[in-house]
């Protein structure tokens, strides 16, 4: 499995570059399935996942401009990653090319499942809050997908999705509310002349304000890394076990 590669953290670029490729297999896969279907439903069914995967890549590859820089950049670790989503992923490939409708939609919801395994895996050890944020979303995403197509197999009702997390989110709003408070004492303090109060060394200067504002951010950090991992984990519900042959 490509999740047992690696068990190091891997750098917001490396996360993100590996969530790319999974995307462009994604669509190859969908892509092979359209033009083979010759139920015209299952067709729309597929080209239609071909547009959210393509969607899925934008987001990505807007996420990696913000990335570049954030680490030494290890392509070799990328190829290393992609080879066993490969792996994971071939024999449905085949299956996708043949033409039968229900196949190709059973196939699709384990191609479904891989990717989400995979991004939660990327994202409980990214080191860069950002891609995590990301890859956490993509998972998201890529499980609803596997509850349409569920639907469409067995005819089984989309599950609402979990909430999680409130607690995180909660505590992220009184945070944000006391930055926006702070920011504002900011700029007076900054616009005072002289040995006017407040002074440099008086509480309420600016400079107290300046490290008022890196212990409310840092804490924001926390508060959201907590509620990704909530959500890892609630996600982390719905896959299937892996198959061991």
């Amino acid at each position: 499995m490509a999740m047992d590669i690696r068990v190091e953290p891997f750098s917001g670029w490396e996360a993100l570059a590996i969530a790319a490729g999974i995307e462009e297999r994604g669509i190859r896969f969908y892509r092979a399935a359209s033009e083979a279907a010759t139920d015209p439903d299952a067709k729309r069914l597929f080209d239609a996942m071909i547009g959210e995967e393509h969607r899925h890549l934008a987001t990505v590859e807007e996420a990696l401009v913000a990335a570049r820089g954030l680490t030494p950049i290890e392509e070799g670790v990328v190829r290393s990653y992609l080879v066993g989503v490969d792996s994971d992923l071939d024999p449905f490939a085949e299956v996708a090319s043949k033409g039968d409708s229900a196949e190709a939609a059973s196939a699709a919801h384990r191609v479904e499942q891989v990717a989400a395994r995979n991004y939660l895996d990327l994202a409980r050890r990214s080191m860069d809050l950002q891609a995590k944020a990301v890859l956490v979303a993509l998972a998201e995403e890529e499980l609803d997908h596997d509850h349409l197509l569920s639907a469409r197999l067995d005819g089984t009702a989309v599950p609402a999705p979990p909430e999680v997390g409130q607690e995180e989110v909660v505590r992220l709003t009184v945070l944000e509310e006391e930055i926006r408070r702070t920011i504002p004492s900011l700029g007076r303090i900054a616009n005072q002349s002289g040995l006017t109060s407040p002074l440099p060394t008086q509480e309420g200067s600016v400079f107290t304000q300046i490290e008022r504002l890196r212990h409310l951010l840092l804490e924001v950090e926390e508060e959201l890394d907590a509620h990704l991992d909530a959500r890892i984990e609630a996600l982390a519900a719905q896959i299937e076990p892996v198959e061991v042959s």
